[in-house]
């Protein structure tokens, strides 16, 4: 357990929250499916704070793949376009990753390990305005899409997510993911239990390729019609204290926003890569862990923010609010 109550509220007060993994969920987070038991109240948070040591790459979750806990929540096309979403809100739990900050951006990578988290090659690098200064906390304005490498191979992979922010802050989320229809060596196939489980408010909301028009929110199950526009949707709700008709304009909220991502979506499949996936470069995991000083890298924190040293074939620059600098290795 990681425990709740006053220790923890304690604890979540002592250090300003930041941003987490949204979607797909994380490993370990409140909205995962699959999580057991207490989900992880440090998401938010950047390595080394609140008097706890880092706990390793993707939050020290690693070791829940290949478990109930670890199952893919989202099976991606190799060579197709799909996203990510980051939150600083509370989402089912008030205890836990309570409301966080975007700290005006930052710079993120994120991308994809096919052997259990040992190593990650890059994806996409965003240098600047990542998490989106303007975009606040809420995951539905904190939407970024990349392509999945057309050559990945097909099978359960480990999605990754990482930030440093101007305040020399690391954090990082990760999530299980499965990849089909890869033209790369196919080194395993995805099991018949790795497609995404059924359509949550994450999934609904943040993940276009869903079919289905089902959404959780607030203890509620509402019902959309599918794949076309509509002026109400129908929630049942366990709790009397819920107020129905809100939580029915929220689900009408995400199921416009859906299908209006869907349409983005649409897009051929990419057949080929310039540069092969095992020849990306990795992940920079080793910087600005707040309790680690030797063996790492060091951002120039503000008012810079971080320039990749190698960042990969897929690069989104940011908006020039702040000059970018690589850091000190």
């Amino acid at each position: 357990m990681y425990g709740k109550g006053l220790a923890l509220l304690a604890l979540v007060t002592a250090a300003q929250a930041h941003m987490h993994l949204f979607f797909p969920p994380t490993l370990k987070g409140d909205n995962n499916p699959f999580t057991k038991g207490d989900a992880d109240p440090l998401l938010n948070y950047p390595y080394g704070c609140c008097g706890k040591p880092s706990p390793g790459p993707c939050k020290g979750h690693l070791g829940l793949l290949d478990t109930d806990e670890g199952k893919p929540v989202v099976t991606w096309q190799a060579g197709q376009k799909a996203n990510f979403s980051l939150s600083g809100l509370q989402i089912n739990t008030p205890t836990e990753n309570p409301y966080g900050g975007n700290h005006f951006g930052g710079s993120c990578q994120v991308g994809l390990s096919l052997d259990k988290g040992k190593t990650f090659k890059v994806v996409s690098t965003w240098q600047g305005n990542c998490p989106l200064r303007e975009g606040g906390e809420d995951p539905a304005n904190q939407v970024f899409d990349f392509v999945v490498p057309a050559d990945v191979p097909a099978g359960n992979a480990v999605f990754a997510w990482t930030w440093v922010n101007r305040e020399k802050e690391f954090n990082m989320n990760c999530a299980s993911v499965a990849i089909a229809g890869g033209n790369g060596e196919n080194q395993q196939q995805p099991a018949a239990s790795s497609s995404a489980p059924a359509p949550s408010k994450t999934q609904s909301a943040q993940h276009p390729e869903s079919t289905g028009a089902q959404y959780t929110l607030k203890s509620c199950t509402c019902e959309c019609p599918s794949q076309t526009y509509t002026d109400s949707c129908q929630c049942t709700c366990e709790s009397p204290a819920v107020s129905r008709r809100l939580v029915e304009r929220e689900a009408l909220t995400l199921h416009k926003r859906r299908l209006q991502h869907a349409e983005k979506m649409k897009a051929p499949v990419r057949r080929t890569e310039a540069v092969a996936f095992k020849s990306r470069p990795d992940m920079l995991i080793n910087i600005d862990w707040k309790d680690k000083e030797d063996g790492q890298c060091h951002s120039a924190g503000s008012p810079y923010e971080l320039k990749f040293p190698d960042p990969g074939p897929t690069v989104v620059q940011g908006d020039g609010e702040y000059q970018l600098k690589e850091p000190t290795c």
